[in-house]
């Protein structure tokens, strides 16, 4: 009842708000039920973590208060601040996490014991130093799933969800309140829209503040910022496991032809290697290969570029085409796959020649299922088959090394095999475009690692006011 009611108060007093439009509807903010970018940004908004990242994309502590690690590397020991509470007022405690470790994928597999009230162990099976990264998901209330509205529960994050506005079945607003009482904006408020064409209209009308889109536009009041979503890359595959492609000096000569700088400026910034943007990304390595004085020649090999089917993307294979075509007279030739079916049609049973893809990796350096020699096969990421005994050597100690001088070193030699020997060629992270309204100031950069990076600095944005 005292949550209902203050969030009655809250809905209606009168605070300064920001609005963003989105396509789409709400399904769970929980974590590990959150699957759209929205609901992937209302989960991190209204949970907090044992460990988080800040503006910089270093983790750090955010209940955490103290934590140590075994000597085998194998138990976390993780005490929290007391004192922490959800917004019902009751503390937040171990039981919290036991049930949060037991509900969430990415911790399945991993053991808890209750030590006391504020103490957990975590016990892997195996060593893994990226384990930290884990933690990071949002922690629940005991007995959350069974007994919470999965759209307005129980948290204890800076932003709660005070009311959800409905047309029928459905949902057309979500209304943040933001508890830090020193932040200009009070309110953060979602809109839920069918379609990009009425998110721009709604912009047109003055509905909402701001909104994404994968579209360059131009609207009257409202200023465009391009945010590198930096983990995701997209980049051309080789598949290592078709002779023709298995052979270095063409693969060299086929990264070297490309301008790749002058190929992707519009799409996104440039990918530093397999472990790009981060501070274990190895600032020795010359990640630009273009060789402006490569000598023409012509290659006889037929190349099938594959591709989603996706406007950019085909433009971006037909200038590929084009480059490979001038500089070696190249039989290229484009094929068009429908994203929905390419996992089904060509990732599955690895049915291409060169792909050009995207991938999802996490803000640790940790590269182990993408790289490694023992992921080749469907469903594991490894996608060109690449097998090195250098990299493998080097995945499996930078998991097993905590240090992260030590850890850098091994990531590092990683690096450089896979620059050497070009199972692939990295292109670019995409841009995404936030079209933000004038009347709202403070937007800064920010290390954009994914899409619900784009609040990180929200306590500085503030409404610029009018007559």
């Amino acid at each position: 009842l005292i949550i209902y009611l203050t969030s009655l108060i809250l809905t209606y007093a009168p605070m300064t708000k920001y609005t963003e439009g989105v396509v789409g509807q709400p399904e769970s903010f929980f974590p590990g039920q959150a699957i759209t970018d929205v609901d992937k940004t209302i989960s991190s908004l209204i949970f907090r973590s044992l460990f988080k990242y800040d503006v910089y994309g270093e983790i750090k502590k955010d209940l955490v208060d103290k934590w140590e690690i075994s000597e085998d590397g194998l138990v976390y020991t993780i005490t929290i601040k007391d004192d922490q509470r959800w917004e019902d007022g009751s503390l937040i405690t171990s039981d919290d996490l036991l049930y949060t470790a037991y509900n969430v994928p990415v911790l399945q597999g991993v053991g808890t014991d209750k030590v006391d009230d504020f103490t957990v162990r975590y016990i892997l099976p195996n060593k893994f130093s990226p384990f930290p990264s884990l933690l990071t998901v949002g922690v629940m209330q005991k007995d959350a799933l069974e007994t919470q509205n999965k759209l307005k529960p129980i948290t204890g994050g800076k932003f709660r969800v005070v009311d959800i506005k409905r047309a029928g079945p459905t949902v057309r607003e979500i209304l943040l309140y933001n508890t830090k009482d020193k932040d200009d904006i009070r309110k953060l408020s979602f809109r839920f829209y069918a379609n990009e064409d009425e998110l721009r209209a709604a912009a047109q009308l003055g509905e909402i503040n701001g909104f994404t889109s994968t579209q360059d536009l131009k609207l009257e009041g409202f200023t465009r910022y391009r945010f590198p979503l930096q983990g995701v890359y997209y980049a051309l595959l080789f598949n290592l496991r078709n002779d023709v492609y298995n052979d270095l000096v063409l693969r060299t000569k086929l990264r070297n032809s490309l301008p790749i700088s002058d190929l992707v400026h519009k799409y996104g910034v440039l990918v530093q290697g397999p472990i790009s943007k981060s501070q274990f990304t190895d600032e020795s390595i010359n990640f630009d290969h273009f060789d402006k004085d490569l000598i023409e020649e012509t290659l006889y090999q037929k190349v099938t570029l594959t591709v989603p089917d996706i406007p950019k993307h085909i433009e971006l294979a037909k200038s590929i085409k084009n480059t490979w075509h001038s500089k070696f007279n190249l039989d290229v030739t484009i094929k068009k796959v429908n994203p929905d079916k390419i996992i089904d049609e060509v990732i599955k049973d690895r049915d291409f020649e060169v792909l050009l893809y995207g991938q999802e990796v996490g803000r640790d350096p940790d590269r182990y299922v993408y790289w490694h020699s023992t992921q080749k096969e469907h469903p594991n990421l490894n996608l060109t088959g690449f097998e090195h005994v250098r990299a493998d050597r080097a995945l499996e100690e930078g998991r097993n090394e905590s240090e992260s001088t030590e850890r850098r070193l091994h990531y590092s030699e990683f690096q450089k095999v896979v620059d050497e020997h070009i199972p692939t060629i990295f292109l670019y992270h995409p841009f995404v475009n936030y079209y933000i309204s004038d009347y709202i100031d403070g937007v800064g950069e920010k290390y954009t690692f994914n899409m619900f990076d784009r609040f990180l600095d929200f306590s500085n944005w503030k409404r610029i006011r009018t007559n």
